[in-house]
């Protein structure tokens, strides 16, 4: 299964310090893995997307997925920006 990080998880991960950067690549591959990890998000717009959570220095973060023959990355950020973030 291939990654495909779309505009807004590649914007984020580009800003990232070096060991944020680090634990996000760890966390993505958890979910490559094993993608029924994550719990499945509510809503008419979010119907088959899936959100695996993480903390990172105190800092929860989530990761919003679909698995569509490949893993498509749609949005990683703080659990405080993440439905701001979240444009489908």
């Amino acid at each position: 299964m291939k990654v495909i990080l779309l505009r807004q998880p590649h914007k984020f991960i580009k800003r990232a310090d070096k060991s944020l950067k680090e634990k996000i690549k760890g966390e993505v591959l958890k979910v490559q893995k094993n993608p029924s990890i994550g719990e499945k998000l509510k809503g008419e717009k979010l119907k088959g997307v899936l959100s695996h959570h993480f903390v990172f220095v105190g800092v929860n973060y989530r990761i919003a997925y679909k698995v569509i023959g490949d893993l498509i990355v749609i949005s990683i950020a703080t659990r405080e920006n993440f439905y701001r973030d979240l444009q489908i």
